[in-house]
């Protein structure tokens, strides 16, 4: 079983590669740092010639401070003020094969290491990687798990790879979610669409595609959970993502709501009948008693939001302030009558249209 401590004080150490790495003065010439195209031969043989002892360094220094300085001295030229996107992109790409079997090997904390060095370069190369590494279906490490979802969740903030790319990175994500049981994993999988989706300067179109990414994702989980007989500990993740996804809603014009609504409502009745049907083991459990009555909380909230905009009708002559909490009231006061009442009436709603494609 991992160290959930050992794994954030890893990852904690990205923070302190950012503030060093702002520096210029990285170790590589300028002209290769301010590349304007492709590389030449010459400067991909700088860069290997720079980085061959820093990667040794990864790969097999014993030292914590030699891997500090290392996984710093690699970064530096990623984060030069002078280093282009060009440069960054012929830098991911030289320095992928000695990176990649430190990623893809047993020990965490060099793996952690070589991740953090690849998504500073901000490139499709380090995206790849980072996506390998997040899915269970070829990485069986959750640690590795959590460390490459989390980075993803930096990289999609100052990615520079084409925005087309944004659609099929999303896609990936979107199964490697659906397809993991650590819950942590899982809910870093989840943020990094939200982030990807939140960038300012990304289409509207792929905007639109990442969004309805994770609402699929929840969807795959939420069907797979409904059909378990016990608490789930995906619950946990959904509890905190769910809480972005609505911030999201409340500032997204309702054209956008209308559309991702066909995908995300009936996700959320899914989810809701999956509480329905763990009543008895979800209250048992202290451990998830809380997330399951945040989730349902932000089940109900997100649904009446999204109802009002597509059967305005039904709730003509009231305000949104008016909406009373159902679920989440009956959920803790343990009426399960009432509680499978209303989860059904949802489930009604969301299965006719305007929701039913």
């Amino acid at each position: 079983m991992i160290s959930r401590t050992l794994l954030t004080s890893l990852l904690a150490a990205s923070l302190t590669v950012t503030a060093l790495g702002q520096s210029s003065g990285g170790g590589l010439d300028a002209s290769v740092v301010g590349a304007t195209g492709a590389l030449s031969e010459a400067q991909k043989t700088s860069i290997s010639k720079f980085s061959a002892g820093l990667i040794e360094t990864v790969k097999s220094s014993e030292s914590a401070k030699e891997l500090d300085e290392a996984r710093t001295s690699l970064v530096k030229p990623a984060r030069d003020p002078a280093a282009t996107p060009a440069f960054r992109s012929g830098y991911a790409a030289a320095l992928k094969d000695g990176l990649q079997p430190i990623v893809n090997g047993p020990d965490l904390q060099r793996a952690i290491i070589a991740m953090q060095v690849l998504r500073f370069t901000r490139s499709a190369t380090a995206v790849e990687i980072l996506i390998d590494r997040a899915n269970p279906a070829t990485e069986s490490d959750p640690g590795k798990r959590i460390a490459a979802g989390t980075l993803l969740i930096d990289i999609f903030d100052d990615y520079e790879g084409a925005n087309n790319t944004y659609d099929s990175n999303a896609r990936k994500i979107r199964d490697a979610a659906a397809a993991e049981t650590d819950w942590m994993a899982l809910q870093q999988k989840l943020n990094a669409l939200g982030t990807a989706a939140r960038r300012k300067d990304l289409p509207a179109d792929n905007a639109r595609n990442v969004r309805r990414a994770q609402a699929e994702a929840i969807a795959r989980i939420a069907s797979s959970a409904k059909s378990g007989a016990a608490a789930d500990q995906r619950m946990m993740s959904l509890q905190r993502v769910l809480i972005a996804v609505r911030n999201d809603l409340l500032t997204m014009p309702q054209a956008e709501r209308s559309n991702l609504a066909k995908v995300l409502a009936p996700a959320l009745a899914d989810t809701l009948a999956a509480t329905a049907a763990h009543w008895d083991s979800a209250h048992a459990s202290k451990e998830l008693g809380a997330s399951y009555a945040s989730t349902i909380n932000s089940c109900e909230v997100i649904l009446r939001l999204l109802d009002r905009g597509e059967r305005p009708s039904a709730y003509a002559g009231t305000k949104p302030e008016s909406d009373s909490r159902v679920l989440a009231t009956s959920w803790d006061s343990k009426d399960r009558a009432k509680y499978d009442a209303e989860v059904k009436r949802w489930v009604g709603i969301v299965s006719a249209a305007p929701y039913k494609n």
